[in-house]
């Protein structure tokens, strides 16, 4: 793979990567911390607010996108100085998605699925683990970010001294 494009990708990967770091820390700072307090009456609010549209429409496209070329960038990787980062990265980004596919599969539906709010009891302890998960998730996906910035550093570093 070319020296730029693969820097263009790493940097695009990064970006992603971000994004959804950045996304998920506002959504921890915002809006989770209402969820444990007064739990029905903060999921109902939002069901309501959340008609046309909601966070999956949000991160969906940029994540996955981010998360793929992670691996590819792992994968297609030839350059002796870069395995570790993306191989750390790649790392990361597998244990990422294993955490957030459980998180969409177990955690969500009983905070936004059709009965949720008809079991006030399971939103608190749903939106209690969605907070803790939460918070690992943005550990991994800060530790994908600074290992896919130090490939992005080190190609940058390449191309400049060209």
């Amino acid at each position: 793979m070319k020296t730029s494009l693969q820097q263009g990708l790493t940097l695009a990967a990064l970006i992603g990567m971000a994004y959804w770091l950045f996304g998920n820390l506002y959504e921890a700072v915002v809006f989770s911390p209402n969820w444990v307090r007064d739990s029905p009456a903060q999921f109902t609010r939002l069901h309501e607010f959340f008609s046309a549209t909601g966070p999956t429409f949000y991160f969906v496209p940029v994540t996955q996108i981010a998360i793929v070329l992670v691996w590819v960038l792992w994968w297609r990787n030839r350059d002796g100085e870069l395995v570790r980062d993306y191989r750390r990265a790649g790392q990361a980004a597998v244990v990422l998605t294993v955490l957030t596919v459980y998180i969409v599969a177990a955690v969500i539906p009983h905070m936004f699925g059709t009965d949720a709010l008809a079991q006030p009891g399971s939103l608190y302890s749903a939106a209690w683990q969605w907070n803790i998960l939460n918070v690992f998730r943005m550990l991994l996906t800060a530790t994908a970010a600074c290992y896919l910035f130090g490939a992005f550093r080190k190609l940058d570093r390449r191309i400049d001294a060209s």
